[in-house]
């Protein structure tokens, strides 16, 4: 599928490369362990300043998991009754309607000792819109009508099952367990963000530089210390877009459509905001259609495959359109979320909360910082489109446009599900990656791309620190005098 000959043409999936990205990626040492091992110390720098419950919706994940711990698993939930609506506060109707054998004493008992944990933690001096929760006796008091037993189950089995083998039934020592994990996943998503890179281009500098965007990005270094069912889906979705591009780029094969279909599921039943990266997964499967290439080897037809893995995605796929909070199933409430999503309103607070902001959303970076973040994405997506527009041997451009298709596809959810916060955009993060460290790396004439990337790296790490040290620290300690 490689051409070297001919007229300058659109971009495409197969364009050359200096040397092919499968060979780059399948040797010279393997796994990039200095990056794995920079990322790692990285990583437990946030675990260990991150308090705890101060990630987004922590209490509701830890208690779902400690529920799973504990042997109820997410199905086998009881209609709910009228005594039941004066008896429970409305989180505790929504976990006995979702989760199998719960009594009351249980559930109030482990609300009661995440709130004792969140008071003897600072949780209400931190975060400055809770209301004083002093006697606070239900997670309704913290906020109303919430509960994380309505997600896909896939983490909180995983998550339960490691915090009932090490964490002995407390809840504290459980959350520390499941933080655990989400370093393993932080991990594991720079890898696949370093992957990712070497398909595009056989450039080891440039794909460094791509693990570094995803590792030191601030907010995912911070989620690397939370426990949330977005840990999980990023690693499934980052390496579904691996996959894809080794679809799209090298042709098809039993064991690339199976693993393909393997984390595309996966992701689903993890989490709906993995919807987005079967759009580049179904391009990569079209582009090979329109080339006429089989889609496995042997005697079966494309299209018999073709229905095979339709007949495999249609069930999470009917799910997610029934159950998927970022489809608006009524024509009404599609015209409001746009609405809403074109407001400059809606911009500013995705950024904000893409960027930089702490204690639940409560405290932000100063305005001068996401402006000069706002100012270098901006140059790196003039510098994309010099890519894009350019004949180049360099990069494979029509894998950095079904990494962009990946992104439009996340941000559309986005706006479509009427919430602007930046962590429902994380689980295309390695392709963000790609597309910013491209715009700012292959612009530039070969002699200076060292510079380059020595600039973009200290860049990097002055903004983390930032982030790290007059950000996370002093909105986690110093403001209230810890």
């Amino acid at each position: 599928g490689v051409s070297r000959g001919g007229p300058p043409g659109p971009p495409t999936m197969t364009e050359p490369t200096p040397e092919a990205p499968s060979a780059v990626a399948k040797g010279r040492g393997g796994l990039p362990w200095l990056l794995l091992l920079a990322a790692l110390l990285h990583g437990l720098a946030y675990l260990f300043v991150l308090p705890p419950w101060m990630g987004e919706d922590e209490p509701w994940h830890v208690e779902y998991v400690h529920y799973v711990a504990e042997g109820h698993m997410p199905w086998g939930g009881r209609a709910i009754s009228i005594e039941d609506l004066s008896e429970y506060s409305p989180s505790q109707v929504q976990v006995l309607r979702e989760l199998g054998g719960l009594e009351r004493e249980e559930l109030v008992g482990t609300q009661t000792a995440i709130l004792d944990s969140m008071r003897a933690h600072g949780f209400w001096e931190r975060v400055d819109w809770a209301a004083w929760g002093g006697q606070a006796e239900s997670f309704d008091q913290v906020s109303p009508y919430f509960t994380a037993t309505h997600q896909p189950p896939a983490y909180y089995v995983l998550a339960g099952t490691l915090a009932r083998l090490l964490g002995d039934g407390d809840v504290l020592q459980e959350m520390w367990v499941v933080r655990g994990l989400a370093l393993l996943c932080y991990l594991a998503v720079v890898l696949a963000a370093h992957a990712l890179a070497l398909r595009i281009a056989a450039d080891g500098r440039w794909a460094v530089l791509v693990g570094l965007l995803v590792a030191w990005w601030p907010m995912h270094a911070r989620q690397a210390a939370v426990v949330n069912n977005d840990v999980l889906v990023k690693v499934l979705t980052a390496w579904t877009l691996v996959v894809a591009l080794d679809l799209a780029a090298e042709g098809f094969t039993r064991r690339r459509v199976m693993l393909a279909l393997l984390l595309a599921v996966g992701g689903l039943a993890v989490k709906t905001t993995a919807v987005g990266v079967l759009v580049p997964l179904g391009l990569a499967v079209l582009w090979r259609l329109r080339r006429g290439r089989r889609l496995l080897p042997g005697r079966a037809r494309p299209w018999l495959w073709v229905a095979v893995v339709g007949l495999v995605l249609a069930v999470p796929v009917a799910y997610q359109f029934t159950n998927n909070p970022a489809i608006p199933l009524r024509l009404d409430n599609f015209l409001l979320r746009l609405q809403r999503a074109v407001q400059p309103e809606f911009r500013g607070e995705f950024l904000r909360t893409a960027i930089g902001a702490f204690n639940w959303y409560s405290r932000d970076l100063p305005g001068a910082v996401h402006r000069a973040v706002e100012w270098t994405l901006l140059l790196s997506g003039l510098g994309l489109l010099f890519v894009l527009l350019r004949r180049t041997d360099e990069v494979r451009r029509g894998l950095l446009l079904l990494c962009l298709s990946a992104v439009a596809a996340q941000l559309l959810l986005v706006f479509l599900r009427g919430q602007a916060a930046g962590r429902y955009a994380i689980p295309v993060l390695p392709a963000c990656a790609a597309l910013v460290g491209c715009g700012l790396y292959f612009p530039l004439p070969r002699a200076w791309r060292g510079a380059a990337v020595g600039l973009v790296v200290a860049a990097l790490l002055a903004f983390d620190a930032y982030f790290l040290g007059s950000g996370l620290v002093w909105n986690q300690y110093g403001v209230w005098g810890s």
